[in-house]
């Protein structure tokens, strides 16, 4: 009886196999026809740079909120302009290259940088006790170097105003920040360059350089 059942089920499914091959058959190229007809990636939109020809190329730049909590009034707020790399059919993300403000009172972008050579590794506001942003800190790298290609760069950090008027070099070719802090009046760095670590105040009004001394030579402190 049980070899009898068996048969008859083999004998159903050999009927209905026809019909399933069918039903795959058509479902693989409903959604083949699915794929093909979904439109390409889109090209990010891109914000094009005073003085830069709006034309398509590899390298596209877009407008993104800062990571950092920082706050300049509900008139005005700063972002961050990220590059991206075209890579095959997609666009990978690259580098911070600029800020810009955005303000209710203008039409226009205020670029921090004039240009896009450089990379931003570091941006954070500088507050008062307060929570009164009284400068923004940017720490930077050029974007072709000849340290790049060897993996060590020197930066240069800047100064830039809480309304974006004013942008200053303070220091440059920088090995490493060790420690930052500041008060409504002085920011204070200490900084390693060449073998010596120092240590720097800054003006917070006027972002003049008020001392830069040397602490220490590195061969000191490997004793």
């Amino acid at each position: 009886m049980k070899v009898t059942t068996v048969f008859v089920w083999l004998k159903r499914f050999n009927a209905l196999l026809p019909s399933l091959i069918l039903l795959i058959g058509a479902l693989i190229l409903a959604w083949a026809a699915m794929t093909s007809n979904q439109p390409p990636t889109p090209a990010p939109k891109t914000v094009v740079a005073p003085g830069q020809a709006e034309i398509l190329t590899s390298e596209v730049l877009e407008l993104r909120r800062l990571d950092a909590d920082l706050n300049l009034g509900p008139r005005t707020e700063l972002l961050k302009v990220v590059s991206k790399m075209k890579s095959a059919s997609a666009y990978d993300s690259a580098e911070i290259r600029n800020l810009v403000f955005v303000s209710d009172d203008s039409e226009a972008l205020k670029w921090v940088f004039p240009g896009q050579a450089q990379v931003l590794i570091s941006v954070h506001p500088l507050k008062t006790s307060g929570n009164e942003v009284k400068a923004i800190y940017v720490e930077s790298v050029a974007k072709s170097s000849k340290e790049k290609a060897s993996g060590y760069q020197l930066s240069s950090i800047y100064l830039v105003s809480a309304n974006g008027s004013v942008l200053k070099q303070v220091l440059s070719e920088v090995d490493e920040v060790i420690s930052r802090r500041n008060d409504e009046h002085k920011l204070r760095l200490i900084y390693q360059k060449q073998n010596t670590v120092r240590m720097a105040q800054i003006d917070m009004q006027d972002f003049r350089v008020l001392a830069d001394r040397e602490l220490a030579k590195m061969s000191e402190l490997n004793k």
